[in-house]
């Protein structure tokens, strides 16, 4: 007898998010003879695969959850506790153009989750992600919906515009620990890769995590905005409760310009460090727009063939598990939390997050009430509860305000197929009329099979 959450992936038969999560629930103790799991996914033969993984896993690691898949979502979401959403549609190729017609008109950004290119990647989303939405809404009105695919604010906005309980949650925080090791490394007695520059390789990825993981063990950040674009408001230290902003402001000053320059003049403007990195961070500002200012950043833009390679690999590792080939080697996921979130939730354990993506209701009070941030929060069987921030410094919080209503307009116009409120969106971004009218064009005709909600007869 299940006596535990039911929990359904929708998008489970991805080798990224989807197995992070499937090896979170599986390897969560709380779970174990009590949950239901279901895969779902649209693609078959990958879902059959992670399948096949998932059975293997849950016998390997004793965790006795009961598994089954199915590739139709209205099939598997009666009855459901929590849903976890991770899917995309043709994510880095689409995604890739996005930045080019950028490129076309002369506007270098990031393209994803903020910018002129984060309509093209909203508004292709929630053209599938609206109907799952709307069948979590009529079949289970009762539960959570934890999400992982971007952009994360917008499709909390969908979600919320649909009536689905939702939560957001990113690994970003992770990122903003690696600066912090950065600018504390003498503290943490790190005197290697001082010279660090980020960038997209295997090696230099390796070099940041040793920054990462010994400041998570020595420091707590409290940060809050929204995703993608949140603040270090306070940086302890574990083992005395030191708030570290003095040490970090006295070594600034040591720190390589080349690591992570925006955030570092973000921080020198601001006076308070940026979370993201300067790839997501250069999404929500306007000062990088023009070639000259990319380059002056050194912002690096996504490295696609190495994704798809490390998606190759993956694939390869599944099968050949799956198959005998090699020994069952996965580890579990300790940083995207999504099994974390759930059992505090399912099992009344009052614990605490350090990054969720809820609605505001005035934990933030110098932001919309009705804002989807990113803070930490408490977690019980009512679900998430925003620590009180109170105020964001005054311009931190006109940052974040601006990408809020821009964020809002490109939502409501991706639901309704609006031109109009996109263009608005554009508007907001760039400072020339006729450019955001281009870029809009540009993008709905280059996606247009993406976008049936703008093209309807």
């Amino acid at each position: 007898m299940i006596d535990g959450p039911k929990i359904t992936i929708i998008g489970a038969g991805s080798a990224s998010f989807g197995l992070e999560n499937l090896t979170g629930i599986l390897n969560n103790r709380k779970f174990q003879n009590s949950a239901e799991l279901v895969l779902v996914d649209i693609n078959e033969p990958n879902l059959l695969k992670i399948f096949h993984l998932a059975k293997l896993i849950n016998r390997e690691w004793k965790s006795n959850i009961k598994i089954s898949m199915c590739t139709n979502r209205k099939e598997a979401l009666p009855d459901s506790d929590f849903v976890i959403l991770s899917v995309a549609q043709d994510r880095e190729d689409t995604w890739f153009k996005d930045y080019k017609i950028g490129i076309k008109h002369n506007i270098w950004h990031y393209a994803e989750n903020g910018g002129p290119g984060s309509f093209g990647h909203t508004a292709r989303g929630l053209a599938f992600i609206i109907p799952i939405l709307t069948d979590i809404h009529d079949l289970i009105p009762d539960a959570w919906l934890i999400n992982f695919t971007n952009p994360l604010p917008r499709i909390g906005y969908a979600a919320q515009k649909a009536g689905v309980k939702f939560i957001g949650l990113c690994h970003q925080i992770w990122h903003g620990y690696g600066i912090l090791g950065r600018y504390l490394a003498k503290d943490l007695e790190i005197t290697s890769d001082l010279d660090l520059e980020y960038k997209w390789t295997d090696e230099n990825q390796g070099k940041f995590a040793n920054f990462t993981s010994k400041a998570i063990q020595e420091y707590n950040i409290k940060a809050a905005g929204l995703n993608h674009f949140t603040w270090m408001l306070e940086i302890k230290k574990k083992s005395t409760g030191e708030e570290m902003y003095p040490r970090i402001k006295n070594e600034a000053k040591n720190i390589n310009r080349n690591f992570e320059p925006l955030t570092q003049k973000m921080f020198e403007i601001f006076g308070f460090l940026p979370v993201p990195g300067d790839c997501h961070l250069a999404e929500y500002l306007p000062y990088t727009y023009k070639k000259e200012n990319w380059s002056q950043y050194n912002i690096q833009l996504y490295d696609f063939n190495r994704g798809k390679k490390q998606r190759m690999a993956m694939w390869t590792k599944i099968n050949n598990i799956i198959s005998n080939k090699q020994v069952l080697d996965l580890t579990p996921n300790y940083l995207e939390r999504g099994d974390e979130v759930i059992a505090a939730i399912a099992y009344d354990d009052n614990t605490s997050e350090q990054a969720v993506n809820i609605i505001n209701h005035g934990v933030i009070s110098n932001l919309p009430r009705d804002a989807i941030i990113e803070l930490p929060a408490s977690l019980n069987k009512n679900g998430p509860k925003g620590i009180k921030i109170g105020k964001l410094p005054e311009g931190i919080a006109a940052l974040c305000v601006k990408e809020i209503s821009i964020a809002k307009l490109i939502t409501d116009a991706s639901i309704e197929g609006d031109r109009l409120k996109a263009l608005q969106a554009f508007s907001l971004m760039l400072d020339d009329l006729q450019l955001a009218e281009n870029l809009l064009n540009d993008y709905l005709s280059e996606h247009k099979k993406y976008l049936p909600q703008f093209f309807k007869a």
